[in-house]
């Protein structure tokens, strides 16, 4: 049996490190991918719903909060890679910039038609908009690696930096808006060669990516951070439903991995019969798409999420939305 639970799954990342209590996980996990930011206190973590606090229709965080300072943070898992993975991050980025506008706007409508009271609450007038940002930070961890033009991009081997600079000297325009990336798919170490890891970061990685499949942290791992991770993901400790909400994530992963694997199978077995037959290699191909069409289907009836369905087939959007006709 498992003792702690494994945490490279969007769902289970945000039932276990955005679980109630666990503020001081989260502030601890941002200050060590953002070295020198110190962080008093989380506002905005929803304790009902385990972090996820921010949602717009089908668009959804693992984990949303704000510091005191007013400075947002997502923080995101992904699983399994995709072309336009950093696309995607900037679009998610998008969201809180517009809640920050929102807001503004709320205000100066409320100061264009003179009502006093509001501008006595807000202590000034205000004739133009604010568009003033507080610093927005996009944390991504992958269990994949990115594209990058050289090493030179990554710290310590597994982390990328992005914002948005100047082309010719690299000048920054704005402190609004970084992203942050730790390729957990970079870590070149086997569950047995834990004492390779030297620093927090090795650490960090190195749990995130093998603690399910341990029976105690390893020897070493006894900083705070760490201390508090496995303390969290502990099964036993988990609430009855935290433990049934972990134990129905989990099985819909399994259940997605195991059509995965058998579409694969099945689809490299017909098309090699195909193959054979036509003395031709498209039978393999063609062989392996039918049977990740039947799979898509079987993920549409079950009413599994879009962008699942694309990652675990390989089918083009253009052949899952004519499925889903």
């Amino acid at each position: 049996m498992c003792r702690f639970a494994n945490l490279l799954h969007d769902e289970t990342f945000k039932i276990v490190v955005g679980a109630p209590g666990n503020e001081p996980l989260v502030i601890k996990f941002i200050e060590m991918l953002l070295p020198g930011k110190k962080i008093r206190e989380l506002t905005n973590l929803d304790k009902e719903n385990h972090g996820l606090v921010l949602s717009d229709k089908n668009t959804t965080f693992d984990l949303f909060c704000t510091s005191e300072e007013g400075e947002q943070f997502i923080v995101e898992m992904q699983f399994s890679g995709q072309a336009t993975f950093k696309e995607r991050m900037l679009v998610y980025a998008t969201y809180p910039i517009r809640a920050q506008m929102d807001k503004r706007l709320k205000e100066a409508a409320k100061l264009a038609v003179g009502n006093d009271e509001a501008v006595k609450a807000m202590g000034r007038k205000q004739d133009k908009m604010n568009y003033g940002l507080h610093t927005i930070y996009v944390i991504s961890l992958l269990n994949f690696s990115l594209s990058h033009e050289s090493n030179e991009a990554l710290e310590e081997g597994m982390i990328s930096r992005y914002s948005i600079r100047n082309d010719h000297d690299g000048e920054l325009m704005t402190e609004a808006l970084h992203f942050i990336f730790l390729e957990l798919g970079r870590l070149g170490l086997r569950k047995r060669d834990f004492a390779k890891c030297m620093t927090p970061l090795q650490k960090m990685a190195y749990s995130l990516k093998y603690m399910h499949e341990l029976g105690a942290a390893p020897a070493g791992f006894d900083d705070e951070f760490q201390r508090m991770l496995y303390k969290a993901s502990e099964l036993a400790g988990m609430t009855q439903e935290q433990r049934r909400q972990y134990d129905r994530a989990m099985t819909t992963k399994i259940d997605i991995i195991a059509q995965q694997d058998y579409a694969r199978e099945e689809g490299l077995a017909e098309g090699l019969k195909r193959g054979q037959r036509q003395g031709r290699q498209e039978g393999r191909a063609e062989g392996a798409e039918l049977k990740s069409e039947e799979i898509a289907r079987k993920m549409i009836d079950s009413n599994i999420p879009y962008e699942t369905i694309r990652l675990c087939t390989g089918l083009s959007d253009a052949k899952i939305r004519s499925l889903m006709e």
